[in-house]
């Protein structure tokens, strides 16, 4: 069925308005400019395309969509006006206009002359949305497509949520089409892209799609086909924030980290969750505002100039080898065909909304996905190129003693940390506790002054597992602004980069190494070769000269023998679901397997073994020889190099501090 122009319509009166002019076609409607002649007030009419007229369930939907909207009551949410029919008897609904056009316009005009979206002023328009999304979501409205395009902006910037017409309203019945996915696929979840219901955590990576792409200028994934992009939703990790705008507070790159999570249960649970950590950010990068009494948000004045594209930075490549990964693109292929057809007959049916990412019906993918092994045992690989860029030190806590000055070469992490108040009880306390090859500071942070000694320790292998240093800063960050959280009894340390000299190269063997070409969990005194294994192969040197030889590990070693701690857990990459292993130098764990077990059942991850499960040999491994000197030590595998998985790590860190109250 052939779909009818639209400019047919411009000129005509129906009902109390008059047609103007068209301004967008979506995928079940048209909407147009229109003049309410009793009100004498621009009104936005959206119709009905004539060729889902007919259908019963799209006009339920349609209606439901008018009964629902017209409830919610929220400054950033588009009000419904009345609802008809048009004397071809296509429903319509006449909605409040808006006449500052889409976010997607403006982003468009910024990447044209090469600048951004000041970062307070993003912050700003995702707090509004997410207070918006609060408000349908506990009204039962799932909007299922949030995108720029369905952003619109008065002409005082204030952002407005439109189209709730492809929501699912979880009160009522389901009334979309069996075998279809309703949503836009750059800003599509995860779980819509495999056909399975949307929640309310759908909306939220939705939401951080759009923050994602307002604070690097383009969405994290793109390509010429739409099922490629839902493909990498699915099973591809963007390019880490923290990685393409280094002048981001790790605040504010954490924000578009757990917003991203594959796994909806390790995402913001609500929106009230997510605007809460918006208001931190807002606060890490020195913006804010306040909430007026009629419930409108008003930014404080300033922080609206657009910035310099030039402060994204080109992202690094990543190649990850691993043995029992199947990359999923059997069934891609072979199924290629058939969605391809259906695709192109949902195009003719319904047509796309104006811009690259109008709502589109796609086909269900019915295939099941391909398993992965439950922990990764991965190959050895080449080692490649190391890029020379070391990993940023982290965010500078108030201390109670100067700190040394860091040499010029290092490189430090955007300021994000609240100034909390320095007691000589229960800290933040910073301190340095040694140096590296090269002279980098290697920093802990105390919190609380308990009996019970817990350090945590990140960035053993800081170039090869990036996200165990921000993991570690991230900690350092909630425990700054929660210290109630530490009991009386414990006395937690964070060391948040052991090994701070080592070239940012994620999953490759150069990341791993000292400024001596020496892995530093090769070199601890159980085991230990100069010529130590990794990933079943030999690699020559790489153990050092003798057991402590490396200024890193001898300044841990050090520490951890001082504080005589009764936990210690070094965050490390990665394995597949995670893995929390406990130390073992020789057949069986001496005193790391209560450890082992609190994070990992806490946190979701595997406990077994890291040894004895992937029938690897260990040369020199910190947490064996901790275990063998009776302090309990575990490795926590995380599932990525570049991804913290926060919310897992942060369930493990409390079992771990309440087992030492």
């Amino acid at each position: 069925m052939a779909l009818t122009d639209p400019q047919t319509l411009i000129g005509q009166q129906i009902a109390q308005y008059t047609i103007q002019k068209h301004i967008a076609r979506g995928g079940m409607a048209d909407v147009y400019l229109a003049q309410d002649i009793d009100l004498q007030r621009p009104v936005a009419l959206k119709i009905m395309l004539a060729a889902l007229s007919a259908d019963q369930e799209f006009v339920a939907r349609f209606h439901r969509e008018a009964r629902t909207v017209a409830k919610l009551d929220h400054p950033n949410i588009i009000q419904v006006y009345n609802i008809g029919l048009t004397p071809g008897g296509q429903p319509y609904l006449a909605m409040q206009y808006i006449d500052g056009g889409s976010l997607r316009d403006v982003l468009r005009e910024l990447g044209q002359r090469g600048k951004l979206m000041p970062t307070a002023q993003v912050l700003s328009i995702m707090r509004q949305m997410a207070d918006a999304l609060r408000v349908a979501h506990q009204a039962g409205i799932v909007h299922r497509d949030i995108k720029p395009n369905n952003i619109l902006l008065r002409n005082d910037g204030t952002p407005m949520l439109v189209d709730l017409g492809i929501a699912a309203v979880q009160s009522g019945p389901k009334l979309t089409r069996t075998g279809s996915l309703i949503g836009t696929p750059h800003y599509m979840a995860p779980e819509q892209a495999r056909g399975e219901p949307a929640d309310d955590r759908s909306d939220i990576y939705s939401l951080g799609v759009v923050l994602y792409e307002m604070l690097t200028g383009r969405p994290p994934f793109t390509a010429e086909e739409p099922m490629a992009v839902l493909h990498a939703h699915v099973y591809e990790q963007p390019h880490p924030i923290g990685q393409l705008r280094r002048d981001l507070s790790p605040k504010t790159q954490q924000l578009v980290e757990i917003c991203l999570q594959k796994n909806a249960n390790q995402r913001f649970q609500t929106a009230v969750e997510m605007l809460q950590f918006i208001d931190q950010a807002l606060a890490a990068e020195g913006a804010g505002g306040q909430v007026s009494s009629s419930g409108v948000w008003r930014p404080q004045p300033g922080g609206t100039t657009p910035i310099s594209q030039g402060r994204v930075l080109r992202p690094v490549t990543e190649e990850r080898k691993q043995v029992g990964e199947k990359r999923p693109f059997q069934w891609w292929w072979a199924a290629l065909p058939v969605l391809l057809v259906v695709l192109g007959l949902a195009v003719w049916q319904f047509g796309f909304a104006d811009g690259d990412d109008g709502a589109t019906p796609l086909p269900t993918r019915n295939q099941p996905t391909t398993g992965v092994d439950v922990v990764v045992v991965e190959e050895a690989t080449s080692t490649l190129q190391a890029v020379s860029t070391p990993i940023p030190t982290f965010t500078p806590l108030p201390t109670l003693t100067p700190l040394p000055p860091a040499t010029a070469t290092a490189t430090p992490r955007p300021t994000d940390t609240p100034q909390a108040t320095v007691t000589p009880d229960r800290g933040p306390e910073q301190a340095v506790i040694g140096h590296s090859v090269q002279n980098r500071p290697i920093e802990a942070v105390r919190f609380g002054s308990g009996p019970n000694v817990v350090i945590f320790i990140g960035g053993l292998h800081a170039g090869f597992a990036p996200a165990t240093v921000s993991l570690a800063q991230s900690a350092i960050d909630y425990y700054t602004t929660n210290l109630s959280e530490i009991p009386d009894t414990v006395t937690l340390y964070i060391i948040p980069n052991a090994n701070p000299d080592s070239p940012y190269d994620p999953g490759n063997l150069s990341g791993r190494l000292n400024a001596n070409d020496v892995d530093i969990n090769r070199n601890w005194d159980c085991d230990w070769t100069q010529n130590a294994k990794w990933r079943g192969n030999t690699v020559p040197g790489s153990g050092g000269t003798g057991p402590f030889s490396e200024p890193e590990t001898r300044v841990l070693r050090d520490f951890i023998v001082e504080k005589n701690p009764k936990a210690v857990v070094f965050w490390e990459a990665r394995a597949t679901n995670g893995l929390s292993s406990p130390g073992a130098c020789g057949s069986r764990s001496l005193v790391s397997a209560s450890l082992s077990q609190s994070y990992g059942l806490a946190a979701g991850y595997q406990v077994a073994d890291f040894e004895n499960l992937t029938n690897q040999e260990l040369n020199g491994d910190g947490t064996n020889w901790l275990d063998s000197q009776r302090f309990p030590a575990i490795a926590v595998l995380l599932p990525e190099y570049t991804s913290e998985d926060w919310f897992a790590n942060l369930a493990g860190m409390r079992a771990v501090l309440q087992a030492n109250r």
